[in-house]
This record gives structure tokens, C-alpha cells and sequence, in this order.
């Protein structure tokens, strides 16, 4: 890569890096909570659009989807709290989500940068790694207990499995096991040297020490698409056809619909857990959850306290979706799950005919993207996973652009080689 290419390189990789410090870092600025990831989103922010905009890159439907979701939450904010609290509360939630996408669309703009990013990124998630799995067999947390908690000492240290659910740097072993995990499949198909790659994939593992449904079942997933992928290259000899999944998906939406009597969705938020209480009490989130949002349909309802049971003392929304139905209104939410699946969709119909390396990567994070997105209807996204999240969505919609606009620079190149000036400046030999 050219000096000028690992430059811009430089800034998702600082946003990577903020993503893996503790929360407890935090500035505090007159009430203001500013964590590290926020920050530096802050300032990379505007850069990113100056390199959207410099280097002309086309915004495409998901593109617009996303910034509608994220314009829509900042005026459902001061609908649902008012001038000062709303501009807080929307303020923080478009850096979040806009601020980390527009990173991620901007400077990943190809395989071969995502690759770069990964290669470089690598060392930071080995020392995730090496920390779960030390606090997970020790029974002893490193970071968390420095910094204050919202629960009790004894809620940190839960035991599961004979392992204790460890959290390294996030704000609970759920985040944990939902970030390490959706580095898989990055890693797994990147193409990069074997050792790196193998590197990279022990790291993603790493989640597993976590304890946490959500991370097995991301691995579930993951190790599904990628044996769905690896049964079409190795045994078809041919690229895998992706609108299989989705017949398959349809499918199995109808099937739980009409046979378990509880729906696709309450189906799959009971059961994928390993914990049948923790699986009833998320079911008891969606029922006042999805009632919440009925009776605030437009706005939502900010960062009130969500109504719910008087036996449910946590305030937690542990579905991503309704999350975002709840504390920012439908249509948020909406044109968030809409921007996500025509990402994938684009990427996926856009990238058919690249070379077998660079489109081994971009399935990669289209797997990466997709598990995520599942997973985010059984459990929560908060503080740096939904920057992740956000920060990966920009870059799958980036690599669906990757072909016209690699073809659009060498025509470029062409061009300039062909010029008269440049044939009369070129020496001629007798």
C-alpha cells in the first residue's frame, strides 16, 4: 500500500483501537459522559465526510437508509425528552451510529484495505483474547472491577459453566462475546498470510470464554454460513448462491410462525440462551417492550424508564431492534434493519465477479454484518457494539461500491497513460 493509502488507514484503525478501551474512561463534561469510542468518532466524523465528498464516492440507497435512520432517532429525541435532554440524548446516539458508519464507508473502501485494516488491527484483539480467557479460568476480573458498576460486586462474578463469564475491557461479558465473535469470519476469509489469519480466528474464539448464549449462538451462525460457503467451493466447485439462504430463512420464518405458537421471533428470543430464566425474562421484554412501542409509535420514548413488571429491576432492552423501536421510534428502527439487509443484498449482487481473494474478503464481512444483526434480536448492542456494529455496516456498503469504483480509477490511469502529453514526453530510442 502507498504511504497515502495507510494514512487514511490510520483512522478506522484509532476508532478500532477506542472501541477495545473500557468504558470507564470516560470524560464527564458537566454531566456529559463522552467514552473513548464516542470521542474519537467525534473528531474522525467530520473527516470522513470530507473524504466521502473528496474522493466523490456515491451514496447509494443503503447509504441514505442509514443516515434516515440516524436523522430520524436525533428529532425522535427531543420529540420524546425536549430541547436539552433530547440534544444529548440524539447527539450521542448519531455519533454512534452515523458518526462510526461514515468511518467505516469511508476509508474501507475495498478488500484489500479491509484486509489491511485486519492485518493491523490483529494485536488489539489478541489482547482481548489473552484477557478473557485469563479472567475466564482464573475466576478474577482485571478491568472491570476498577471502574464503578451499575450492579452488585457479586454480579460481576457470575459462574457458568465452571468458567467465569469474563468481559476484559466491555461493559458486560454479552458485549464481549458479540464483538470477538463477529471478527470469525473476518479473519477466517481474509486471505491474509496463514499465520496471521490463524491468529485472527483464535482471537475471534476467545468469545467463547465469555459464557454467553449470544456468542454461541453467533458461532453457530458463523460456522454455518461459512460450512454453506465451504460446501459450494469445495464439493460443488462452484461460488456459493446466497438466495438458497434466504428461500431457507423465508422458510423457516413461515415454519415457526405456524407451528410453535409463539412466533419466529419469541421462538428464537427464549431459546437461544443457555439460561431458561434469562430466556423467560427476555420474552417478558418483548411483551412490554413491543407494547411500549404502540403506545409511542413515532418517537419513542428517549432514556425513560421503559414499563415493565415490578419484579423486573433491570432496565435493560436485550433486543437490539427494539432497542431502537423503543428508545427512538418505528421508523428508526426500520430504516436501520432496512439500510442493514440492502447492504447486504447490494454487496452480495454487486461483488459476483470479483477475484476468488478479494471476494473471500467481502464475504467475510457480509457474514460478519449478518450474524450480528441476527444476533442483535437475542441480545443487546450498546456503547462500542454498536459502534462496531454501525462501523461495519459503513464498510460492507463501501465493498458492494469496491468493483466500479476500482474500474472507474484504472480508466482513470489509462486515460493519463494515453494522453498526448504523456506520449510526447516519453522517450524515444533511435
Amino acid at each position: 500500500m502507498t504511504r497515502e493509502e495507510l494514512k487514511r488507514l490510520t483512522m478506522p484503525l484509532v476508532l478500532f483501537w477506542a472501541l477495545l478501551l473500557p468504558a470507564g474512561l470516560s470524560l464527564d463534561l458537566g454531566g456529559v459522559v463522552i467514552p473513548p469510542y464516542r470521542l474519537v468518532a467525534m473528531v474522525l466524523m467530520p473527516f470522513a465526510v470530507v473524504e466521502i465528498v473528496q474522493r466523490r464516492l456515491r451514496m447509494t440507497m443503503p447509504d441514505w437508509l442509514i443516515i434516515g435512520g440516524a436523522a430520524y432517532g436525533f428529532v425522535a429525541a427531543f420529540g420524546a425528552l425536549g430541547l436539552d435532554r433530547g440534544l444529548q440524548f440524539g447527539g450521542s446516539f448519531v455519533i454512534d451510529s452515523l458518526g462510526t458508519y461514515l468511518v467505516g464507508r469511508a476509508y474501507l473502501v475495498d478488500a484489500r484495505r479491509l484486509r489491511e485494516f485486519l492485518r493491523r488491527a490483529l494485536p488489539g484483539a489478541l489482547i482481548i483474547a489473552g484477557i478473557l480467557v485469563f479472567e475466564s479460568i482464573s475466576h478474577q476480573l482485571l478491568i472491570a472491577p476498577l471502574f464503578p458498576q451499575r450492579g452488585t460486586m457479586e454480579n460481576l462474578y457470575e459462574i457458568r459453566m465452571g468458567l467465569l463469564r469474563a468481559r476484559a475491557t466491555f461493559p458486560h461479558s454479552i458485549a464481549a462475546g458479540m464483538f470477538m465473535m463477529s471478527l470469525l469470519s473476518l479473519y477466517f476469509l481474509s486471505g491474509l498470510p496463514q499465520q496471521t489469519r490463524l491468529l485472527g480466528v483464535l482471537a475471534s474464539l476467545a468469545a467463547i470464554f465469555t459464557v454467553s448464549s449470544t456468542a454461541f449462538l453467533a458461532l453457530a451462525l458463523t460456522a454455518f454460513l461459512l460450512s454453506y460457503r465451504g460446501f459450494f467451493n469445495v464439493v460443488l466447485r462452484m461460488r456459493e448462491r446466497m438466495i438458497y439462504l434466504v428461500y431457507a430463512f423465508i422458510a423457516l420464518y413461515v415454519a415457526l410462525e405456524a407451528f410453535t405458537g409463539r412466533g419466529a421471533i419469541r421462538t428464537l428470543i427464549q431459546y437461544a440462551t443457555l439460561n431458561p430464566r434469562s430466556g423467560y425474562y427476555r420474552i417478558q421484554i418483548w411483551t412490554y417492550g413491543t407494547a411500549s412501542v404502540e403506545r409511542n409509535l413515532w418517537f419513542g420514548i428517549g432514556d425513560k424508564a421503559m414499563g415493565r413488571a415490578h419484579w423486573m429491576v433491570m432496565e435493560t432492552i436485550d433486543n437490539h431492534w427494539l432497542m431502537l423501536a423503543v428508545r427512538y421510534g418505528l421508523p428508526t428502527a426500520v430504516l436501520f434493519g432496512l439500510g442493514v439487509i440492502w447492504a447486504l443484498w447490494r454487496c452480495g449482487a454487486k461483488n459476483r465477479r470479483l477475484n476468488t481473494l478479494d471476494y473471500g474478503t467481502t464475504i467475510g464481512a457480509m457474514i460478519a454484518l449478518a450474524v450480528s444483526a441476527t444476533v442483535a434480536w437475542a441480545g443487546a448492542l450498546w456503547a462500542n457494539n454498536i459502534a462496531w456494529f454501525m462501523m461495519t455496516a459503513g464498510f460492507v456498503v463501501a465493498l458492494s461500491e469496491q468493483v466500479r469504483l476500482n474500474t472507474g480509477t484504472r480508466k482513470i490511469v489509462q486515460r493519463r497513460q494515453a494522453s498526448p502529453l504523456s506520449m510526447a514526453n516519453t522517450p524515444r530510442h533511435a
